[in-house]
């Protein structure tokens, strides 16, 4: 049995975040080095607070900061990510392993949904949180919880915040694609009659179960943000369980 679902929405304030972002492409940046990497320096945050989070979690903050500049009301927040902050949950594991003492300021935030309600806490927003993780479909499926939040009329308007982070060396061995820290952070609402103005485009989306074609190498997270900046109108992703179909809206 095939199935399809489609869905319409309208995206403003993107913010993208990547290592080597501002000397680099994607494309260059894929696979680079990154132990001297400077991460986003986050003045919004507090000092006491900023010395204890991870680049994971600046990344985050980072992108999800610069795409509430311009909103005035509390939105509720979906968050997603295919690992979480791996780095810091793999350096707790070897803790364990090694009997060591767990730190509980790092154990709590590793938690998946640590980073969006730390966020929540800096900014004083008391809306409810989602916070997603399926694999490869990770990105799409959080946009797909964001739709039906956004239908079912729960909210009129959500932040949208997706982030990873190159895995650690322990794990490369079982990558299944392109390594490359991002953070990816936008308002999405659905689709109005009004005047779009620069920042903002309607898109629509739609996915199916998919078996047997040419899988996606790069992140879909960041091959949607490559063609959301672009002029390209359409574009087709693949995941080993999905086919993903995305086309701008006049």
């Amino acid at each position: 049995m095939c199935w399809e679902f489609t869905m319409d929405i309208k995206i403003r304030h993107l913010s993208v975040w990547y290592a080597h972002c501002d000397e680099l492409s994607i494309e260059q940046a894929v696979n680079s080095d990154e132990t001297e990497l400077n991460w986003p320096k986050l003045a919004f945050v507090p000092a006491m607070q900023r010395r204890r989070l991870s680049p994971f979690a600046k990344m985050a903050l980072k992108v999800a900061n610069d795409s509430i500049i311009d909103v005035v009301q509390d939105l509720p927040i979906v968050f997603s990510s295919r690992h979480g902050d791996l780095p810091k949950t793999s350096t707790l594991l070897a803790d364990l392993a090694d009997k060591n003492a767990i730190s509980p300021t790092a154990f709590g935030l590793s938690v998946h949904n640590a980073i969006p309600s730390l966020f929540s806490i800096l900014t004083n927003n008391k809306q409810a949180i989602n916070a997603i993780s399926a694999g490869q479909d990770s990105f799409m499926m959080a946009l797909v919880d964001a739709y039906a939040r956004l239908k079912s009329g729960l909210a009129d308007e959500i932040l949208f915040i997706h982030a990873d982070q190159k895995l650690p060396e322990t794990y490369l061995g079982f990558q299944d694609e392109q390594q490359l820290s991002h953070a990816i952070s936008m308002v999405i609402s659905l689709p109005d009659q009004e005047q779009k103005t620069t920042n903002e485009q309607s898109i629509r989306f739609s996915f199916k179960q998919f078996s047997n074609a040419v899988i996606d190498n790069m992140p879909l997270s960041l091959l949607f943000s490559q063609w959301y900046c672009s002029t390209q109108q359409q574009i087709v992703l693949a995941s080993k369980n999905y086919q993903w179909t995305l086309e701008k809206n006049a």
